[in-house]
C-alpha cells in the first residue's frame, strides 16, 4: 500500500466526520473544513506511529496541505524518493 493510500484510508476511517467519504490526494485538508486541528493531531500521531516521522517537529506548514504533501514530507524525512512507495 502506498503512503498516500495509507493516509487516505486512515483519514476516511478515523478523522473525517462525513460518513467516511474518501479524500482526494490534492484536496486541502484543513481549508476544506474536513479536518480540524484535533483531526490533524490524529493524523500526525498516525504518521509518527506508522512511519516514525515527527512532522509536528520537523514539518513546515505547507507539508500539511493535502495527502500528497504529507506523503512527500514523510518520504523526504525518511530519505526516500518518488511517489507510490
Amino acid at each position: 500500500m502506498s503512503i498516500e493510500s495509507d493516509l487516505q484510508s486512515f483519514i476516511a476511517a478515523e478523522v473525517v466526520a462525513d460518513g467516511g467519504e474518501g479524500i482526494g490526494l490534492d484536496e486541502p485538508l484543513i481549508r476544506s473544513g474536513r479536518i480540524d486541528s484535533m483531526g490533524l493531531l490524529q493524523v500526525l500521531g498516525f504518521i509518527e506511529e506508522r512511519y516514525g516521522v515527527y512532522l509536528s517537529e520537523t514539518g513546515s506548514p505547507s507539508d500539511f496541505e493535502s495527502v500528497a504533501t504529507l506523503a512527500a514530507a514523510i518520504r523526504q524525512q525518511r530519505g526516500e524518493a518518488g511517489a507510490g512507495s
